[in-house]
C-alpha cells in the first residue's frame, strides 16, 4: 500500500504546485482506477469516477489539515472514493430508469399503440395558428360572436343583447368564422372533427 508523505500533502494545499500534483496523481491514479474497477465499473466510467475524485480533491486538500490521530490520509482518500462511486451510481441509476421510461415510450409509439398526444398536441398548434389569422383579418364584432359563442359556449341570445345584435346576426358570425377556420385547417389537411 501506498504511505502517503506528509511533505507530498502538504504540497498539494497549493494548487498551483504543478509538480506536485504530477506526483500525486502519478502515485494515487492507478490506485483508485484499480478500486473503482474492482466494484465492477466499466473502464471508461472508472475514468470519470477517478476524475471526479481528483475533482473534489483538489479543492479539498486546499483546507486539508494531516492529523495522524484524527486518522490515515487513505482512509480519508477512500471516503471521498468512496462518496464519488455512490454519487455516480446514483446518477446512472436515474439515467437508466430515464432512458427506460423514453424507451418505453418510443417503443410503444413505434409499435402504433399510442400517438394521441403528438396527434394531439400537433392540432392544437395548427388551431391555434389558425385562429391567430383569422382574428386578424377578421372585424371585432363578428370575431367577438364566434369567441362567445363558439369558443366560450355562451347562449347566442345573451350575445346579441350584450352587442346590440339580433340573434341570429350571432349564428351567422359565428358560422362565417367557423367555415374560414375549417377552410384553414384544411390547407394543413388537418380538418376540424
Amino acid at each position: 500500500m501506498i504511505e502517503t508523505r506528509v511533505t507530498l500533502i502538504e504540497r498539494v494545499r497549493d494548487q498551483a504546485d504543478q509538480a506536485a500534483w504530477s506526483e500525486f496523481f502519478a502515485a494515487y491514479q492507478p490506485l483508485l482506477t484499480a478500486y473503482v474497477r474492482k466494484q465492477g465499473i466499466s473502464a471508461h466510467d472508472a475514468a470519470d469516477v477517478v476524475q471526479d475524485v481528483f475533482a473534489r480533491l483538489v479543492p479539498a486538500m486546499a483546507g486539508f489539515e494531516y492529523d495522524q490521530q484524527r486518522g490515515r490520509f487513505r482512509s480519508w482518500l477512500w471516503r471521498v472514493t468512496h462518496n464519488a462511486l455512490a454519487d455516480w451510481a446514483r446518477r446512472r441509476a436515474i439515467r437508466n430508469r430515464a432512458e427506460q421510461e423514453w424507451g418505453d415510450r418510443f417503443e410503444s409509439l413505434a409499435n402504433g399503440n399510442s400517438n394521441s398526444d403528438w396527434d394531439q398536441l400537433y392540432r392544437s398548434r395548427i388551431i391555434d395558428v389558425v385562429l391567430e389569422r383569422i382574428k386578424a383579418s377578421t372585424q371585432p364584432a363578428t370575431w367577438s360572436c364566434f369567441e362567445r359563442r363558439i369558443l366560450a359556449g355562451r347562449p347566442a341570445a345573451e350575445i346579441a343583447e350584450e352587442l346590440k345584435i339580433t340573434t341570429n346576426s350571432v349564428y351567422v358570425n359565428a358560422s362565417r368564422v367557423l367555415a374560414r377556420i375549417r377552410e384553414e385547417c384544411a390547407a394543413f389537411e388537418e380538418p376540424l372533427v
